[in-house]
């Protein structure tokens, strides 16, 4: 099948060895593994690189041009444009060839392109190196779950439209994040598709010789291999390391098998791998840089790391190794609740990393310390976001609050230090604008404030002109969209196989009763208990009252 890895019995060759050999092969027969691919024709090479960078997805002009091509396949294959293309008719192909006003289309798509492509970086910029343990760059790639791995794939994609250098790093999973269905008597199904990364926006990095490059890490008993895959997110490249190969053992295959998933071992490994791993990913690859972003805590084994390098490579003591590494690291954090932070028992990081302390030439208790709130307490577990706190100078939370509740955590890390003393800041998490903007917003915007307006966000003075757009146009819009989503939902009730089947009357009253006109209140993706739904049920009257308001209702979705 094409994109697939085959085999085939090389039958030709072995007829022409003599019987008693044949024999032999036959009973041991040799296998060659291909790879068949999709081959365009030249003409439509554009189209190739287009889907192999990740700029399509924030470009409309990009989107549209995919879309033109097979509107009910691109659907079909949820707006992966390298699958559109691989399961495309080869007659489909050759008629695009002769289309001259697709072909000029194509061309004006590409040539921006390459001038995208082509602007030289800022000059002056520190180079960054953003680790993270998922990146929600597009539904076709699954290598997120929520709100943290968007926000690490609009980081890359603000950085490339701002053209700052920066290199992301992450894992590339087999399976991703579970597929959310709701079976028939209500309760969450959590199916796990494999990728196939032939059909994917990934490659391979390779040495200037062909071979694949990879990194190894000592695990206990053996060597843990990771092969080194690239993503191009516009200007940015994102680097992700896979282990699911036959170099390493069964086990260890499936640490890049789902994004957290298993249990706090695999976890364990996957944090190793993510850490230890992408600074050795860099190296392997040629790239040193000035600051090292911790996207949460799952990747705060980048700084012991890195202090093994100094130390080991550059002779350098413990404390100026920690001076070094700290002046050079940032560490974001999310959660906002206690567990929510990763945490390991000293004898787990004892059967894995027992060998560290001596490579940083300090004690295993001064190692243990580093993840601890309070030193030399032998039963507390191993912080995560504790050891990112001690080895990053700058630490900021998500949002002005956020930064207050951050502070109130880890103010035990500081004794003597008031909490509004502490040096934990705020970046109020934003959007990649041009991912999250309609089609007909997109229009909107660039119509009112000119077609470079997503690389002048911060142009206070910009954003005044919407005063000029006349309500009713902003209204319009608004209720449009919000009528295509009623729409959505009244479609997806209607297919059997997409919602509860215990009782039917229910599903046609809740169709019946969501209405275009109503202001419409959503949760999105995940109802996690952390958002505190229950806040709405705390006055079941007041909620009534609001709810069947007849002059002004409301819905949740």
């Amino acid at each position: 099948a094409s994109g697939k890895e085959s085999t085939f019995y090389e039958k030709d060759r072995i007829e022409k060895l003599p019987e008693t050999e044949q024999a032999l092969v036959e009973i041991h027969p040799h296998w060659r593994r291909v790879l068949v691919q999709q081959s365009i024709p030249e003409q439509l090479n554009p189209l190739e690189e287009l889907s192999r960078n990740l700029w399509w997805s924030w470009t409309q002009e990009a989107i549209d041009l995919f879309a033109s091509i097979n509107p009910e396949l691109w659907e079909e294959v949820g707006e992966n444009p390298v699958e559109l293309l691989e399961r495309l008719p080869y007659e489909t192909l050759l008629k695009l060839e002769k289309d001259g006003a697709f072909l000029l289309n194509m061309q004006e798509v590409h040539n921006s392109f390459i001038r995208y492509m082509n602007v030289q970086p800022r000059e002056g910029m520190p180079t960054i190196t953003y680790f993270s343990m998922e990146y929600g760059l597009h539904n076709s790639l699954k290598t997120f779950s929520g709100g943290l791995g968007l926000l690490a794939g609009d980081y890359l994609k603000e950085a490339s439209d701002y053209n700052i250098p920066m290199t992301g790093v992450g894992l590339l999973y087999k399976y991703g994040y579970f597929r959310q269905l709701i079976s028939a008597g209500g309760e969450q199904v959590a199916p796990s598709d494999a990728q196939d990364f032939s059909r994917l926006p990934v490659a391979p990095v390779r040495d200037d010789q062909g071979n694949w490059k990879y990194v190894q890490i000592v695990l206990p008993g053996r060597t843990l291999f990771a092969r080194l895959w690239k993503v191009m997110v516009g200007r940015i490249t994102l680097y992700l390391l896979d282990t699911d190969y036959e170099a390493n053992q069964e086990g260890d295959r499936s640490i890049t098998h789902n994004l957290y998933g298993g249990d706090n071992e695999n976890r364990l490994k996957q944090e190793i791998l993510l850490g230890i791993g992408g600074i050795r990913a860099l190296r392997t690859i040629g790239l040193d840089t000035d600051l090292y972003h911790c996207n949460e805590g799952h990747a705060a084994f980048t700084s012991v790391e890195r202090l093994r390098e100094y130390i080991q490579d550059e002779n350098m003591t413990f404390p100026e190794a920690m001076e070094v590494v700290r002046g050079s690291s940032l560490f974001t954090t999310h959660t906002p609740v206690p567990a929510g932070h990763d945490s390991f028992e000293e004898s787990l990081l004892r059967t894995y990393i027992a060998h560290y302390p001596e490579r940083l030439q300090i004690t295993w208790n001064q190692f243990m310390n580093l993840g601890r709130y309070h030193p030399n307490q032998v039963h507390e577990k191993f912080s995560m976001s504790v050891l990112a706190v001690k080895l990053s100078q700058e630490i900021n939370g998500v949002s002005k609050l956020h930064g207050e509740v951050s502070r109130d955590m880890f103010t035990g890390l500081w004794p003597g230090y008031l909490t509004d003393e502490l040096h934990i800041g705020y970046v109020t998490n934003g959007v990649h604008l041009p991912t999250w903007l309609g089609p007909d917003w997109k229009k909107l915007y660039e119509k009112t404030f000119g077609a470079d307006c997503y690389n002048r966000q911060e142009d206070r003075l910009m954003w005044d002109r919407i005063k000029l757009v006349p309500d009713t146009e902003i209204w319009s819009l608004k209720s449009d969209e919000r009528e295509e989503l009623i729409n959505h939902i009244k479609d997806r009730l209607a297919d059997a196989s997409n919602h509860i089947m215990d009782n039917p009357g229910q599903m046609l009253e809740i169709a019946n009763a969501l209405d275009k006109e109503t202001l419409t209140i959503g949760f999105a993706r995940m109802f996690a208990t952390y958002k505190r739904a229950h806040l709405l049920f705390r006055d079941l009257d007041r909620l009534a009252r609001i709810v069947n308001n007849p002059e002004k209702p409301v819905q949740f979705v």
